[in-house]
């Protein structure tokens, strides 16, 4: 049990009615405020934030439905729980239309003192649960952010020495295959960047996370490819971290592949990334270049040992995706189709 007493917000036009709520609540050990209107409520609600308010349904200048309906909405007051009660308002249409406004619990009077103060006490229990729970989750989420921002700051120290390493190798063929690997490392920093960014860390906003790596590695290739054309189409959806992350170092060597290896016999070369809904239950990924057949078994560089199609085999595995590709003369797409774990949809990008 609290050490202090609970603060309860009693809300009445009639004052004796008021007054008898009130005593009991105190006799009960509660710090009652009171107000006669919905204006007084709402402000007092504001500014002490109550863990539970005793809302009458008839006030004389905003309902108790609609007050209740402003404090379930209101961005510091939505957690307090709401009791309402009536002694005209009582029929199941009436108490339907106050729960549905967020009403925890309805009550009709005249009440029995022990009955609201049962209820008082039930209501209270299920705020501090509720509370208990709020709090474990912010400092989850605290945790998790500081572990991102440790790896992409451990990440970033790794790619600094990679470089540092890079100069020492002479042979174009071998430099270009550490650069891939200082590539993939760069990849999964820039993950952990904007995991460490985003409010929700269990979680990867796709829209924003694909076409911002998009650009950089646009500005990445500029010297194998520089004037070619990377477009994005993303669906704005949120994935969960794990699949989001495959889906991102799936498109960062298909993208990789392309700007450095596709050559269209005219023209610039053009590399497409888009994520859309694919039936009903399923997404699509398709990454399609202008410039045809490459980056098959027997190119020079790392395709020889198929290490980039067997890391891309590997993730599309982990989020049990389809992967397909076809190449001809003038063009080439791969497409990944990967069960749906769309956690919502987001707001389009401002």
């Amino acid at each position: 049990m609290p050490s202090t007493p609970e603060v309860i917000l009693n809300v009445n036009d009639n004052e004796p009615g008021r007054y008898a709520t009130s005593r009991i609540l105190h006799r009960a050990g509660f710090k009652v405020l009171e107000a006669s209107n919905g204006k007084d409520a709402l402000r007092i609600a504001r500014e002490d934030l109550p863990p539970l308010v005793i809302l009458d349904v008839n006030l004389p200048d905003i309902s108790g439905v609609e007050v209740c309906r402003r404090l379930k909405a209101g961005a510091d007051t939505s957690t307090i729980m709401v009791l309402q009660m009536s002694a005209t308002n009582i029929a199941v249409a009436d108490r339907v239309q106050s729960l549905a406004a967020g009403a925890d619990s309805f009550l009709v009077e005249p009440v029995e003192p022990e009955e609201l103060e049962a209820v008082t006490r039930a209501l209270l229990r299920l705020y501090r649960s509720e509370e208990s729970l709020r709090l474990a989750l912010a400092e989850r989420e605290l945790l998790l952010k500081e572990v991102n921002h440790r790896v992409k700051n451990s990440l970033q120290l790794v790619l600094s020495l990679l470089s540092l390493q890079g100069q020492e190798f002479q042979q174009a063929g071998e430099r270009e295959l550490f650069e891939r690997a200082i590539a993939r490392v760069a990849a999964i920093a820039s993950i952990h960047e904007r995991l460490y960014q985003d409010t929700d860390p269990l979680s990867v906003e796709m829209h924003t996370y694909i076409t911002g790596l998009c650009a950089e590695l646009a500005r990445a290739c500029v010297d194998d490819a520089p004037d070619a054309k990377l477009l994005a189409e993303v669906e704005n959806v949120r994935l969960p971290t794990e699949q989001g992350v495959s889906i991102a170092l799936i498109v960062n060597e298909l993208v990789m592949n392309a700007l450095k290896h596709a050559r269209p016999a005219k023209g610039s070369a053009v590399v497409s990334v888009r994520l859309v809904r694919h039936d009903n239950d399923a997404l699509l990924l398709t990454v399609t270049d202008n410039g045809g057949s490459h980056g098959t078994e027997g190119d020079e560089g790392e395709t020889q040992s198929g290490l980039g199609t067997r890391l891309i085999g590997m993730l599309a595995q982990q989020i049990n995706g389809h992967l397909d590709v076809e190449s001809s003369e003038n063009a080439r797409i791969a497409r990944l189709v990967f069960p749906s774990q769309i956690i919502r949809p987001c707001q389009p990008p401002s």
